[in-house]
């Protein structure tokens, strides 16, 4: 408990606003980065600042039986082979060429995947996969000029149509991912694959379900950001993915202003839509309210108007199904940007600009009792 606490430290320290590099394990597992790109090429092809940390091989994160970093290379057609990463979280118990649900777990701009597993979901998705025989994966975007200082393997996913294109194939990264478990023999193959993703890392897993239906089984996003004009689905009735979840708040510091009204709503809708949910086919939410155990804000003396707005948030569970498809949304009336857990542990300069994350449901249990369930 004492190794996972110094890690949080350093993840925060790093990520906002630390400049110190941090001293952490590296994996030995791994080949080393290809000659044909040197490390300052990529920086500056990708729009990166020079004294981003991007070491992929390097594993920031305190070793546990079952997680390792596994990389592999890409091209990239304005900046010719770059090497991509991912972390993979393998209970234990489960055999070689298992059949068990892949998730996999993508974070927002600028962050990274131990950030993601450590800070924003604090090791809860590692946790169910050793209770329900699950492999969990996260992603990790390549770097930009939004990067964190400080932070090893900062990154942002190409969610959307870019004004001057990298030639970055996030979604192609995204299968490459699924090829690599089978060949390592993690995976049987036909494992049924789970997208899950919050920011930006939400509207890269939508991109890539939508553009890869007969790839994923579900998706998740958490207080996605998919630009302003987001493409729709296309029909889906008759493909794998069954499965979408939305989770946004209506008060989200972190989204620009009417973002969830504007934007996220009618997007779910569309979603809801092309799976034959929608309310032109008959069919109305059904409502039942989350927990409410925690009172957001109480003791906090930070007085930011991001705070003050995201005080004792509520939500509800919206769902509609049929069959075997199924749409839910988590609503928030007035929750930070952050991923929805109960055992938050965010610094005042953190919660100046993204709020409060509402602490009544854990959101790794909420997507995973929605996907396997």
């Amino acid at each position: 408990m004492r190794q996972r606490s110094m890690w949080l430290i350093v993840i925060l320290a790093a990520a906002f606003g630390s400049c110190s590099r941090p001293s952490l394990p590296v994996s030995a597992a791994n080949a080393p980065l290809s000659s044909r790109l040197d490390r300052a090429h990529v920086l500056a092809c990708l729009g990166a600042p020079p004294d981003a940390i991007y070491e992929p091989e390097r594993l920031a994160a305190p070793p546990e039986p079952g997680l390792s970093v596994h990389t592999f290379d890409q091209e990239v057609s304005r900046c010719g082979t770059v090497r991509r990463r991912y972390l993979s979280y393998v209970p234990t118990s489960l055999a070689a060429r298992s059949t068990a649900p892949v998730l996999i777990v993508l974070h927002g701009q600028g962050a990274s995947a131990e950030a993601m597993m450590s800070f924003q979901t604090h090791g809860t998705f590692n946790r169910l996969a050793d209770a329900k025989g699950l492999v969990v994966i996260y992603g990790n975007g390549l770097p930009t000029s939004l990067n964190f200082a400080g932070l090893l393997n900062s990154g942002r996913w190409r969610s959307e149509p870019e004004v001057n294109p990298s030639g970055i194939d996030d979604v192609g990264y995204l299968d490459r991912i699924a090829g690599d478990l089978l060949a390592r023999g993690v995976i049987a193959g036909g494992n049924d694959l789970y997208l899950i993703g919050q920011s930006n890392g939400g509207g890269m897993a939508l991109r890539a379900a939508r553009e890869r239906p007969e790839a994923y089984a579900g998706v998740a996003a958490f207080m996605p950001f998919v630009g302003f004009s987001p493409s729709p689905p296309p029909h889906l009735e008759h493909t794998r993915l069954r499965r979408v979840m939305f989770v946004y708040s209506y008060a989200d510091p972190g989204l620009p202003p009417s973002y969830t009204d504007n934007v996220l709503v009618p997007l779910g809708q569309a979603w809801a839509g092309a799976l034959g949910l929608g309310t032109s086919d008959g069919l109305d939410d059904v409502a039942t309210a989350l927990p409410n155990v925690v009172t957001e804000g109480q003791g906090q003396e930070t007085d930011a108007a991001a705070v003050r707005a995201t005080r004792a948030s509520s939500g509800q569970r919206l769902d509609r199904r049929r069959e075997d498809r199924a749409f839910r949304q988590l609503v928030f009336d007035r929750a930070g940007h952050f991923w929805p857990t109960r055992q938050p542990a965010d610094p005042d300069r953190v919660l100046v600009k993204f709020g409060l994350r509402n602490q009544d449901v854990e959101g790794a249990t909420e997507v995973a009792a929605f996907f396997l369930d």
